[in-house]
């Protein structure tokens, strides 16, 4: 079973489960078909994170997101007049990691050729695809951001219609294709790498091919917690899976049942969610900086240790724009996946001849001191994306949404409408929600709240999907009414 964001990807996922690959096997294919078909939501040029359950129930985490570019300090920002880091241009990219960890994924776990998994994307990026809708909305919406750089224009605006459903084409996504199938580093230490430098370099940045090479990503053991009897795996710093944790222990102290789209339902999540940003800004970011371990970080001892104190809230508003999709095989194993430039189209530049437009991920930095998400040369900054196995009742479920700084509530509301509320997972991921928007304060709401006053209308909070596998091998997909995927079974 594969549920993604995008139609295409479900099916090529499917089919290279058909043809005997696992589910890190698919979610590759996946995730390099929403990389030509959504490039603004999980294109190249981000980051790709991978929570992978095993047949032996054992969970891994592979860490695809990029490092700070060794001139991009303080000093730097300083000497351009900039006291802090903009939210759009080439300052604002670090190396990109989704290619990286796909193939550090594909290196561990995968089972079919590798350019087997890398051909349908290529295909796609060569012969044409429908537009998706949400491709053609952010083309129109970020027009201007996309303009002020000479690659965004000439390789994305010039290239790519504006209508939902239109024949698109991505010739240089497809040459860029061809060489990964080739030379998986190519991003890194290749013809794909030097290309990002040279443009980088002539629009102003700091990201050098110096960065590049020294890229890797990291393997790391995944956060494990508890929820009323249920098994939940979060994602390790430096993403922010760990607030997830946090939301859900603030959720447990007020244990009163209120309506599940009440007002004193949404005020009881905001409270939490405050707390929970609180401790997130005092200890995530850089995975060498984080204070405590794995272990440590997901449990309640630390939240109840941690709850009283931390910085000021820093947290963005839920500007990010991503793609989740998630994969259950026939012997066993499920795949959550996530990526992101952050923003849609992240930064606005791209490099145009492979078309690779770059993260705006230098947000996750802050420019105070001493905090694992400091800004520091070849640190990994706070990262908002996360993604959730459930295990318990005799089913797994893997799911997650868009959303940026607003996914923890996300993931904790999917969680207390199943777990707390009796909903099924189709019902939990689409029904209407709210959350606090950290930066203002202010709870956003989906038609179907009781809103509370100065409360803030949301046309739609993030797009979800889901797999559920249940005991004896039946497997249920999932897929979001505010999104335009579907859910394919094998």
């Amino acid at each position: 079973m594969a549920a993604t964001e995008v139609a295409l990807a479900s099916f090529e996922a499917a089919r290279i489960l058909r043809a005997g690959g696992n589910a890190v096997d698919a979610s590759i294919a996946a995730s390099l078909v929403l990389a030509v078909t959504v490039p603004h939501l999980g294109g190249v040029g981000g980051d790709f994170f991978i929570l992978y359950m095993d047949p032996n129930g054992r969970v891994h985490f592979i860490n695809g997101s990029g490092q700070a570019p060794a001139r991009l300090n303080r000093e730097e920002l300083a000497s351009r007049g900039l006291n802090s880091i903009p939210e759009r241009g080439p300052l604002s990219t670090v190396v990109p990691g989704m290619l990286g960890g796909l193939y550090e994924a594909w290196r561990r776990f995968g089972s079919l050729e590798w350019k087997e998994l890398v051909e349908p994307a290529r295909k796609l990026a060569a012969r044409g695809f429908p537009l998706p809708a949400s491709t053609a909305r952010a083309l129109r919406n970020l027009e201007q951001c996309l303009s002020s750089d000479p690659g965004s224009r000439s390789s994305i605006l010039k290239k790519l219609p504006r209508e939902p459903g239109a024949p698109a084409k991505m010739p240089g996504l497809a040459a860029l294709m061809a060489l990964y199938a080739e030379d998986p580093y190519t991003m890194y230490k290749g013809e794909v790498a030097e290309a990002i430098d040279d443009y980088i370099y002539s629009v102003g940045g700091v990201l050098s091919l110096d960065d590049l090479k020294r890229y890797s990503p990291l393997e790391a053991e995944p956060l494990r917690g508890e929820y009323k009897g249920y098994v939940i795996y979060e994602m390790p710093p430096n993403s922010q899976g760990a607030t997830t944790f946090y939301v859900l222990y603030g959720l447990e102290e007020r244990p009163e049942h209120h309506p599940p789209f009440s007002k004193q339902r949404a005020e009881v999540l905001a409270e939490a969610a405050m707390t929970a940003y609180r401790i997130r800004d005092a200890v995530i970011g850089d995975p060498t900086k984080v204070p405590v371990g794995a272990d440590e970080l997901a449990s309640r001892e630390f939240y109840l240790k941690m709850k009283e104190r931390g910085p000021r809230l820093e947290a963005g508003a839920g500007k990010g724009d991503t793609t989740f999709f998630a994969v259950a095989d026939g012997e066993g194993g499920v795949a959550a996946a996530i990526q992101s430039l952050f923003y849609p189209f992240g930064s606005c530049v791209t490099e145009p001849r492979f078309q690779v437009t770059l993260n705006n991920r230098a947000l996750g930095f802050t420019l105070a001191e001493g905090l694992p998400s400091s800004l520091e040369p070849g640190a990994r900054p706070l990262h908002t994306l996360s993604a959730v196995i459930i295990e318990g009742d005799g089913r797994i479920v893997a799911l997650g949404a868009s959303g940026g700084h607003l996914r923890p509530q996300q993931h904790a509301l999917f969680i207390t409408n199943m777990i707390d509320y009796g909903m099924n997972v189709d019902e939990a991921i689409n029904a209407p929600r709210a959350v606090l928007d950290p930066s203002s304060r202010v709870i956003l709401y989906e038609e179907g709240w009781e809103p509370g006053p100065g409360w803030r209308k949301a046309e739609r909070i993030g797009v979800a999907n889901a797999v559920e596998v249940i005991e004896g091998g039946v497997k249920r997909g999932y897929t979001d009414k505010r999104g335009e995927g579907v859910p394919v079974p094998v």
